[in-house]
């Protein structure tokens, strides 16, 4: 075997390759967009560059035919706030030989420990942890868009490498038409009785500019005391808005306000995955018409969950009574026969609580595993929930 350093057009070709070798018989996979991978590790498209770094690895067999790959990155800002320096490897692909992911492992590890790290988080995303995080442990159904979706046999390559189970990632999944409402109906009723001081208003792209920062206010405030997090910023909305203009549906986006000041949002795209099966990973100038039009043609979508969050000043106000609500719309009843919520971690009790209120189920669990590479460090698990 051979591990090749991905650097040039050709290399980036076999990197990836390996998946469409590993899936090929599996019908339930759906090939990521190779525009938005190779997108992650491109400075100037990724602003993870901006204060970290990566490398990327395919390997190839004793016929010279591409059998796994491996990224490695580390985001230098995030470790200001870690105990100790952390790396991360992603996008692993192997196919079901212990020895060749063994050579991966340790390629990425000897990256890893050549710039100091001293335990490794994986697989993960350079950048967001929105996407592509964790192994799929459960819910091997066709993976949503950026998901990570993986053979079952990675979890014990993995283990086999000295990764253990760190934490544990919830996919949420329910439908609109029997979202729960009878718990929030005296909230809403209560409210709406009184001066009626909250209001839902759905997305306006007319309204960008205000949308933006009323957005980041919450969710800055929302989410701003969790490990990890990222402040977002009213132009980084902006864009990511203009981007996905031909494919949001402004209905399932929704902030609300309590006596006119943003309090809460929930924010749902369309899964655009089942309409780019066909693609197998390249979306080229003649597929995407096609794609846009097998998107607008569905009658029964499914929407996965971007964001949820409520101001803490407002928290006991019922905002998340009306948010629910507003998930609970005809409109959403008639367009969306399943849900997903954001993706959320099991140790955290206080929001795995509040979306179990809204009726949904646990659907898919990915794991996330940490490796240590100094003797003085160990692992401790996050809390695990039992899943049957």
């Amino acid at each position: 075997m051979t591990i090749i350093e991905v650097q040039e057009p050709k290399h980036w070709k076999l990197f990836h390759q390996v998946p469409h070798r590993i899936y090929i018989n599996d019908p339930n996979w759906i090939a990521p967009m190779e525009g938005d991978v190779r997108g992650t590790f491109t400075p100037g498209k990724n602003l993870a560059f901006e204060h970290g770094e990566a490398k990327v690895f395919v390997l190839l067999d004793d016929q010279g035919k591409p059998a796994g790959r491996i990224a490695a990155f580390i985001d230098h800002r995030n470790n200001q706030i870690q105990p100790y320096p952390l790396g991360g490897i992603g996008y692993f692909e192997c196919i079901n030989e212990p020895s060749y992911a063994q050579a991966l492992f340790d390629t990425a590890e000897t990256y890893l420990r050549g710039k100091g790290m001293k335990a490794i988080d994986g697989p993960i995303n350079f950048g967001g942890r929105d996407k592509f995080w964790g192994l799929l442990q459960k819910g091997f159904d066709p993976p949503l868009f950026q998901e990570t979706y993986n053979p079952p046999y990675y979890n014990a390559l993995f283990e086999a490498n000295g990764y253990i189970a760190w934490e544990q990632i919830l996919t949420m999944k329910g439908h609109p038409n029997t979202i729960d409402l009878a718990r929030l109906r005296a909230v809403i009723q209560r409210v709406r009785s009184g001066n009626n001081n909250i209001q839902v208003e759905t997305y306006n792209p007319a309204k960008l500019e205000k949308y933006a920062l009323d957005f980041t206010e919450v969710y800055n405030a929302a989410f701003g005391h969790y490990e990890h997090f990222r402040p977002a910023d009213p132009e980084g909305f902006k864009k990511l808005m203009n981007e996905v203009k031909n494919i949001i549906d402004p209905k399932f986006l929704g902030i609300a306000y309590y006596e006119d000041k943003p309090a809460g949002f929930c924010a749902f795209f369309p899964d655009i995955n089942p309409y780019l099966k066909f693609t197998k990973g390249k979306l080229n100038w003649w597929k995407a018409p096609l794609f846009l039009l097998k998107l607008k043609l569905s009658r029964q979508r499914q929407a996965k969950g971007t964001g949820f969050g409520v101001h803490p000043a407002y928290k006991t106000k019922g905002i998340f009574a009306f948010i629910v609500e507003f998930m609970n719309s005809d409109y959403i009843q008639k367009r969306y026969h399943n849900i997903y919520l954001t993706t959320v971690r099991a140790h955290n009790k206080e929001a795995v609580s509040i979306y179990m209120k809204t009726g949904v189920w646990i659907d898919r669990v990915h794991i996330g595993y940490r490796k240590s590479l100094d003797e003085s460090i160990v692992v401790e698990p996050n809390y695990f929930m039992e899943i049957p």
